[in-house]
This record gives structure tokens, sequence and C-alpha cells, in this order.
């Protein structure tokens, strides 16, 4: 009896601790009723999941359409970045998965080449500016100019939209993915994928957050879903804690809008 009250007394107290640890409450809110139509676009599946799942599913939840593009098929999604062209599949049908759970009104996924998107600059920026010319949402949302952490893809998917939104889509707010300061400070950089050396000077920090609520639970469902990204998703994450009850202290979820 006394070892469950003890239990009972812990837990509420390492779930309110670790809520104070990931919550920034120097970044102001802000009111996403006027956004209707949001496209967000990432080269990775689970992308969506790990930075703006709940986002994405307090909008959907909401009344309002999210338009979800991924472009690539995540053959690259093994621990150390090598080859595995078995995973187009899997990430696919796990895209798709999520796709249901999150909300998300249509998935566009595309297979431009986990890896290579720096090289298939061009042929990117048509399409991306295709499908924003297409869907004409009102809020766009992907990473920022550093690749959350210096990813190539991550950073060329970026470096294309904010181009496109300096130079066609003035009108369209662009919002990049981020985390509290605090959070980002401890943000590793991944050996085998990292390729920028200014992922820090090119970092965006948050200028405001979202409060996701009861979106957390479809956002922690999304991330299991995603069993193929599992061994990445634990990396950084406090070892000693299973993975749900982390994401269940994230009840923000943090945006940079690019000016």
């Amino acid at each position: 009896m006394v070892i469950l009250l003890i239990i009972f007394l812990i837990i509420p107290l390492l779930w309110m601790t670790g809520f104070l640890v990931v919550t920034d409450f120097s970044v102001p809110l802000r009111d996403v009723r006027q956004f209707h139509h949001v496209l967000a676009i990432f080269p990775h599946a689970d992308d969506e999941a790990i930075t703006c799942g709940g986002f994405l599913h307090h909008v959907s939840r909401g009344g309002n359409a999210v338009t979800l593009a991924i472009l690539t098929k995540g053959e690259r999604g093994t621990p150390n970045a090598t080859l595995d062209v078995s995973l187009k599949d899997i990430r696919t049908r796990e895209a798709q998965a999520v796709t249901a759970i999150l909300g998300i009104s249509r998935l566009i996924q595309e297979d431009f080449g986990d890896g290579d998107l720096h090289d298939k600059k061009q042929e990117l920026t048509t399409f991306i500016d295709m499908t924003i010319e297409q869907e004409k949402p009102d809020l766009l949302i992907t990473y920022d100019l550093a690749g959350f952490y210096g990813h190539a893809d991550h950073i060329t998917c970026s470096e294309i939209i904010t181009e496109l939104k300096k130079t066609r889509f003035q009108e369209i707010p662009l919002w990049y993915v981020t985390l509290p300061k605090r959070m980002l400070a401890r943000v590793e950089q991944p050996e085998d994928m990292a390729t920028d050396l200014h992922v820090q000077e090119k970092r965006a920090f948050p200028t405001h957050k979202i409060f996701i609520g009861v979106s957390v639970f479809p956002k922690i469902k999304s991330w299991y879903t995603y069993k193929s990204q599992r061994a990445s998703f634990t990396k950084g994450i406090m070892k000693f804690l299973p993975i749900w009850f982390f994401l269940s202290t994230v009840l923000f979820e943090y945006f940079a809008e690019a000016s």
C-alpha cells in the first residue's frame, strides 16, 4: 500500500517536472483560428509527426483542411543513413496511417530521392511552386534554414520554400518548426546526416507557441506508428522513460514566423 502511494505521488511529480522543463513560458501563445488550409512540406515521412503532429491534428480537429507533402520515400531512414530500398514501401504505408490518425485531408507522397534533394533543386522548386499554387494554403509549414539539426534534405526543402515565399507567395505566412531555446541547445547533430557547419547561425528560435491539448494523444500514436524510425526517435530522449510519457509533457509546439 505504501509503495503504491509512493508511485502515485512520484509519477505526477515526474510528469510536472518534465512539463516545466520542456515548456518555455516566455514564448507567446498564438491563435490559429484564422487558418483554414495548412500546407506542411517536409522531406521525410515522420518529420511532420515529430515537429508539428499535434498542431496538424489540432487544425484538422477544428474542421479545417491540412495538406501534407512529403518529398521522398525515406529509403535512407536507417540508424546510420545507409540505403535500404525496402523502406520506401514501409515508410509510405506508415505515412498513410499517420495521415488518418492526424486527420490530414490530403497526403502528397513524392520520390525525389532521400538524401538527393540538393541535386534536384530546380526540379523540386518547380514541384513545390506548383503544389503551393494548386493547394492555395493560408499557412505554410516546414523546417528552418538550419534544417533543425543540419540535415541536407531539410535545409534544401527550407531554402526552396523560403525563397518561394519571398518571391512568389509573399501573402502566405511561413512558419518554421522549432523548439524552445534550452531544448535546441541539447539537440545533437547526427554526424551521418548533418552536413552544414553553420547550423547554429541559421537556427530559428520560437516567435510563438501553440497549445495542442488533447491533440498530444494522436501525436503520440503517430510516433508509435512510425515503427521503422523508432531507433531514431529515442536518440536524445530520456532513455529511462517511455516515449509516450515524455511526449505527454509536450503540450505546446513551437514555431518561428519567417520574415
